[in-house]
This record gives C-alpha cells, structure tokens and sequence, in this order.
C-alpha cells in the first residue's frame, strides 16, 4: 500500500488549484449536519443543537431554534422523522436567509422516552452491606476515596470489606497523612494503605479488599431482540439497581439507536458489550472523503473496503474507471456517508 502522504500528492496535487479556491469559499461557510437517533428526555424542549451538528457562525446563531416535533407524525416504534424538506420549513420562519448554510446528512430520527419512575432512595438496598464507617477512621476515608475512584456519590455506594491488616480500617486518622494506593481490581478492590505523622515517620500501614457495589441507572430489556437489530426505546426500561462496580453498564442515554452485538433476552440488563454503533458506512458505499494537509483541504469520493461505524478508521478505494488509477488510503468514518482523512504534511 502507498504511503498516506503519497496518496494524498497524488489526490490533492492534481487539484490544487480547485482546492485551493473551494477552501477559500469554503472558510466562511456554515454546515448543519443532521445526526442520525435523537432521544428525548418527555417534556425536554428539542433545539437544533440538539438534533444537528453545527459548524460556523451563522449555523451557530440558529442553534437554540426551538424544533417541535409534535407536528411530526410517529412511526409504529415511536420514531419521528426530520428530513431536509422538514427542516427547512422549520427554519424559514425563524431566519429566511437560512438557505446560505449547508444541510448535510439526515434524515433525523427522533424519539421521547419517561424519566426513571424510581427514585434512588427508593432502590432496594443491597444485600450483606457492612455498617456505616465509623468518623474519622481509616474505613471511612478509604470508602470515600472508592466513591472519588468510580465517581458517584457515597450514598451510592455499598462496600464490603472482607480482608484487612487487622487494626487496619478502624485505626483514627487524627494528626496522621494517610496515603492511599490502589493494588488492583478484578471482582474485589484492593487498597494499599499507610499512616504517616507529620515528621513523615510509618504510623500504620497495610493492606484492605472489599466487595464494591453501586447503585445507578440501568437500562433492562422489556423484550428480546435478535442480534444485528437495532434497539429502540421501547425495548427497554430504566431502572435503578445495585450492580457490581466491575460491571460495565450501557449508557442509558444512548442505548437506543445502537445495534445488538448478540442475541439479548428480555429481564437482562444491558452491558456496554451487548451493543455497538449503528453501522454507518457498508462496504462498497461511495463515500465523500474530506482530505485535509496543513497547506490546501479537498475532497474526492471513494469506495469503502469493509463495514464502519463512526470513529473506525478502515480502508478505502478512490474512485476511477482504471483499476490502475484507482488508489486506496485510511480514512476516520465521521458520519453517515462522509469520512475524514488527515496528515501532517506532503512528500514527494
């Protein structure tokens, strides 16, 4: 394969002075690219912000314009559509010389889901959870430094201490620095802790384990859904549970929208590795390359190699009627049909 600086000589040099122009045209021009998915908090009032990417100043200035979409009638699943034609007559009203900024991508598919029902002093409690931690001991600081190590509040926070230098946990930290380490994580944390005075002499110092559990929002599936089918809304609920801090739970926010790595069954809550982004790209799609160098920005269309979501970076081919024009080069996908490829600078 060519290097990605020849590649990019053989593209851009032979267009420079067209690229040259289109980058100057194109300094000032503002884009609005549609996202995908959209999903809606019910009562949270949608901007453009919230449903496009903006870039430049006058797609900036028309971010916080409002969108209704209850004028917009919803599919079976929920999902209602903003495409071009949509979205200009939702922005004609607010700024008739909206027209100068490019629409790129869409169409937009929007949906609202119910906050949690459940409130977090409402979760059950977890089970086997040790007493509070007694003021101004080793316990305590050491559980508050757990709650700062996975960021969530100590309320939320349940730790089951079941291995200890003896002593350890309850000696009082009063005129003592602690200093606290972490010695590993797998089903169990593990602290490495040591007690100095002020004149830095070893007070105390030893080691600790504990069962970690937190208590957050899950999203748990209401039905099952095969693998490769896209996840809407209404497969799932949000519930506040007590999970393993070694688990990883899918982002409640963006749950819908993304596929299904396997076959999921209903009950189950959702873990970051039971889904993946939407592909973006399919292979053999044409797609629009944008090819940026310190000096000159061009863009060409090419063909995709293999399957992307967004933020993989994958092989494409230049489009060209010869197989021995035709040039293949690394580009980042960045959304729906458009790509991105970058570097440094040019070599001959």
């Amino acid at each position: 394969m060519r290097t990605f600086e020849t590649i990019l000589a053989s593209l851009v040099w032979a267009t420079v002075a067209l690229a040259a122009v289109d980058s100057d045209a194109s300094a000032d021009t503002s884009t609005i690219t549609l996202r995908s998915t959209v999903l809606l908090q019910q009562g949270q009032p949608a901007t453009l912000a919230d449903i496009a990417h903006l870039a430049g100043e006058e797609a900036l200035r028309l971010a916080q314009t409002p969108i209704d979409t209850t004028t917009l009638r919803p599919d079976p699943a929920g999902w209602r559509k903003i495409d071009a034609q949509a979205l200009r007559t939702i922005l004609e009203p607010h700024d008739p010389m909206w027209g100068a900024i490019q629409l790129r991508a869409g169409p937009t598919y929007i949906r609202t889901f119910a906050a949690p029902t459940q409130s977090p002093d409402q979760a059950p409690e977890p089970p086997t959870a040790n007493s509070p931690a007694a003021p101004g001991t080793v316990r305590q600081l050491a559980e508050h430094h757990i709650a700062r190590v996975f960021k969530t509040d100590p309320k939320d926070l349940q730790v089951l201490w079941v291995e200890a230098t003896e002593g350890l946990l309850d000696h009082s930290t009063k005129d003592l620095l602690p200093h606290i380490d972490d010695a590993g994580r797998s089903d169990r944390m593990a602290l490495r802790i040591t007690l100095y005075d002020r004149e830095a002499n070893v007070i105390a110092e030893g080691s600790a384990r504990a069962q970690v559990r937190i208590r957050r929002d899950v999203a748990v599936l209401s039905n099952d859904v095969p693998r490769r089918r896209i996840i809407t809304p209404t497969d799932f609920r949000i519930e506040r549970r007590w999970t393993d801090a070694t688990e990883s739970p899918a982002d409640t926010t963006t749950v819908a929208g993304r596929e299904a790595a396997s076959n999921l069954k209903a009950g189950q809550p959702i873990r970051e590795s039971d889904v993946h982004t939407r592909v973006a790209v399919k292979r053999g799609d044409r797609v629009q390359i944008r090819i940026i160098t310190p000096t000159v920005t061009a863009s060409l269309l090419a063909r995709a190699l293999r399957d992307a979501r967004i933020g993989e970076t994958i092989e494409f081919e230049s489009i060209a009627p010869s197989r021995a024009d035709r040039l293949r080069f690394e580009a980042r996908v960045d959304s729906a049909g458009s790509a991105v490829a970058v570097a440094g600078g040019l070599s001959r």
